[in-house]
Protein backbone atom coordinates (compact mmCIF):
# COMPACT_ATOMS: atom_id res chain seq x y z
CA UNK A 1 0.00 0.00 0.00
CA UNK A 2 1.20 3.36 -0.87
CA UNK A 3 1.23 6.31 1.68
CA UNK A 4 -1.91 8.04 0.19
CA UNK A 5 -4.22 5.23 0.01
CA UNK A 6 -3.12 4.30 4.13
CA UNK A 7 -3.76 8.70 4.36
CA UNK A 8 -7.62 8.46 2.57
CA UNK A 9 -8.60 5.00 4.20
CA UNK A 10 -7.46 6.77 7.65
CA UNK A 11 -9.62 10.13 6.50
CA UNK A 12 -13.05 7.94 5.60
CA UNK A 13 -12.38 6.13 8.79
CA UNK A 14 -11.98 9.07 10.76
CA UNK A 15 -15.57 10.65 8.84
CA UNK A 16 -17.31 7.32 9.68
CA UNK A 17 -16.23 7.66 13.33
CA UNK A 18 -17.13 11.20 13.31
CA UNK A 19 -20.45 10.69 11.78
CA UNK A 20 -21.76 7.72 13.56
CA UNK A 21 -20.74 10.00 17.04
CA UNK A 22 -22.47 13.08 15.99
CA UNK A 23 -25.44 11.18 14.96
CA UNK A 24 -25.46 9.59 18.41
CA UNK A 25 -25.08 12.91 19.73
CA UNK A 26 -28.12 14.34 17.95
CA UNK A 27 -30.07 11.49 19.33
CA UNK A 28 -28.97 12.06 23.41
CA UNK A 29 -29.89 16.15 22.43
CA UNK A 30 -33.47 14.81 20.99
CA UNK A 31 -34.06 12.74 24.21
CA UNK A 32 -33.09 15.52 26.77
CA UNK A 33 -35.11 17.63 24.82
CA UNK A 34 -37.89 15.68 25.21
CA UNK A 35 -37.67 15.23 28.67
CA UNK A 36 -37.26 18.78 29.50
CA UNK A 37 -39.99 19.33 27.78
CA UNK A 38 -42.29 16.86 28.94
CA UNK A 39 -41.45 18.06 32.46
CA UNK A 40 -42.44 21.42 32.16
CA UNK A 41 -45.75 20.18 30.17
CA UNK A 42 -44.89 21.52 26.93
CA UNK A 43 -45.22 19.41 23.64
CA UNK A 44 -41.86 18.86 21.14
CA UNK A 45 -42.97 19.57 18.15
CA UNK A 46 -41.83 17.42 14.95
CA UNK A 47 -39.36 14.76 17.34
CA UNK A 48 -36.15 16.54 15.95
CA UNK A 49 -33.18 18.57 16.73
CA UNK A 50 -31.01 20.56 14.19
CA UNK A 51 -27.54 21.18 14.30
CA UNK A 52 -27.30 24.96 14.40
CA UNK A 53 -23.38 25.03 15.55
CA UNK A 54 -19.99 23.68 16.84
CA UNK A 55 -17.85 25.49 18.57
CA UNK A 56 -14.25 24.24 20.24
CA UNK A 57 -14.31 24.58 23.91
CA UNK A 58 -12.72 23.04 27.18
CA UNK A 59 -14.79 21.55 29.29
CA UNK A 60 -14.56 21.66 33.40
CA UNK A 61 -11.68 19.53 33.67
CA UNK A 62 -9.45 21.44 30.72
CA UNK A 63 -9.65 19.34 28.48
CA UNK A 64 -10.59 20.75 24.34
CA UNK A 65 -13.78 19.18 23.28
CA UNK A 66 -16.47 20.51 20.95
CA UNK A 67 -19.89 22.28 21.77
CA UNK A 68 -22.85 21.44 19.68
CA UNK A 69 -25.92 23.55 20.21
CA UNK A 70 -28.93 22.08 18.89
CA UNK A 71 -32.66 24.12 17.93
CA UNK A 72 -36.12 22.54 18.44
CA UNK A 73 -39.42 23.64 18.07
CA UNK A 74 -41.99 23.32 20.77
CA UNK A 75 -45.73 24.53 21.76
CA UNK A 76 -46.82 25.18 25.22
CA UNK A 77 -50.67 25.25 23.64
CA UNK A 78 -51.10 23.39 20.59
CA UNK A 79 -51.05 26.62 18.43
CA UNK A 80 -48.02 28.44 18.80
CA UNK A 81 -44.44 27.67 17.85
CA UNK A 82 -41.19 28.56 19.48
CA UNK A 83 -37.63 27.56 19.36
CA UNK A 84 -35.44 26.77 21.74
CA UNK A 85 -32.11 25.52 21.85
CA UNK A 86 -29.58 23.01 23.61
CA UNK A 87 -26.39 22.96 23.95
CA UNK A 88 -24.33 19.58 24.62
CA UNK A 89 -20.08 18.78 25.11
CA UNK A 90 -19.84 15.58 24.76
CA UNK A 91 -22.96 13.93 26.70
CA UNK A 92 -23.27 16.51 28.79
CA UNK A 93 -25.99 19.07 28.63
CA UNK A 94 -24.36 22.30 29.49
CA UNK A 95 -27.90 24.39 28.91
CA UNK A 96 -31.00 24.37 27.53
CA UNK A 97 -33.09 27.79 26.88
CA UNK A 98 -36.77 28.22 26.53
CA UNK A 99 -37.71 32.01 25.04
CA UNK A 100 -40.70 33.42 26.19
CA UNK A 101 -43.69 31.59 25.72
CA UNK A 102 -47.63 31.45 26.33
CA UNK A 103 -48.74 29.66 29.49
CA UNK A 104 -52.41 28.33 29.44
Amino acid sequence: MSLRSIFLTALVFLGVVYWLRARDLKQLALIEASKYCKALDLSLLDESVVLRSIKPMRNSRGKRCLSRTYQFDFTSNGNDRYQGEISLSGKQVLQIKLPPHRID
